[in-house]
């Protein structure tokens, strides 16, 4: 096909595309110039290329960073608590699919998806709050009507339990509709010649319904795989109290009090610069395995 040909056909569609890359270049790109705070001197008032280098060949601040036992702290909490994310929280979303999947009656199941993706759209702020009150210690709602004191959110044990709980009942019927969208492309046929066969349902299940989705469960996997040393600041942040900081101070807590509060913008930079590099390592790592062993990856 010749260039003037392929531009008349194709040319509106690089027209369209103009707005979103100049959407990322103006507001994604050009603000990536600041990582460079990182390895400069702690100076907002001027921008970060007319800053002089940092001590150890610009490498203070993450040698600061590596040194202070509150980032370490806020790295371990950041990685337990993704990893019981990763661990509890992705199969949650595929068994609730399976279970909306095999539910005889359309009504009752457009209700039930509804009522589990409604928790989706409250903040963290809300839901904190309602928390808060129903899992109160002396009382709280939950421990009135069990004739208990059961301090919920008072432990650091008790309250890992309860962030976990409240992020899978948050975002797990949210979730379920990517799977729910990908149980849609497994063929009927397949269903009713297992039927003939004389499969069960539970057989059904293992051998159609799953590696029929394997494929998107692998892709999400890479993606939260992605995110391991990424963490939310709103859902750590409104269920801490005193009594479980030790527990809930996560990376971006840490980046919060140092950045925001103590004006240590090229420390919490450093930081989120590790971050940012950990989490495409992970990504990177993730996905050449999941092609290693035969599945197609996010690329």
């Amino acid at each position: 096909m010749k260039w003037n040909t392929y531009l008349r056909r194709y040319g509106t569609l690089y027209l369209l595309l103009i707005l979103p890359l100049a959407f990322f270049v103006v507001f994604r790109y050009m603000p990536m110039s600041y990582i460079l705070m990182a390895f400069k001197k702690n100076n907002i008032l001027v921008p970060p290329w007319q800053v002089q280098w940092a001590k150890n060949s610009g490498f203070e601040w993450f040698i600061k960073a590596f040194n202070d036992q509150n980032f370490i702290s806020s790295l371990k909490n950041t990685i337990f608590l993704n990893l019981l994310d990763l661990l509890v929280g992705t199969p949650m979303p595929i068994i609730m699919a399976l279970l909306l999947n095999e539910l005889a009656f359309p009504k009752y199941k457009r209700v039930t998806q509804t009522v589990l993706y409604l928790p989706h759209f409250l903040s963290w702020v809300i839901i904190s709050s309602i928390s808060l009150r129903l899992f109160a210690t002396n009382d709280g709602m939950i421990n009135k009507l069990l004739g208990t004191s059961v301090p919920f959110l008072g432990t650091e044990n008790n309250w890992r339990i309860m962030y976990l709980v409240l992020g899978i009942w948050k975002e797990c019927g949210w979730n379920t509709i990517i799977y729910l969208a990908a149980l849609t492309g497994i063929s009927p046929e397949l269903y009713e010649a297992a039927e003939v066969d004389g499969a069960s349902r539970w057989r059904k299940i293992w051998h159609i319904t799953l590696p029929g989705i394997r494929s998107t469960i692998i892709v999400l996997l890479i993606m939260n795989l992605g995110h391991i040393l990424g963490s939310e600041f709103d859902r750590p942040f409104t269920l801490s109290n005193p009594l479980v900081v030790g527990a809930s101070k996560t990376i971006s807590i840490f980046v919060y009090e140092r950045g925001i509060q103590g004006s240590q913008f090229s420390l919490s930079t450093a930081v989120g610069l590790f971050q940012s590099v950990v989490c495409v390592i992970f990504l990177l790592l993730s996905n050449s395995l999941a092609k290693r062993f035969g599945e197609r990856g996010i690329w």
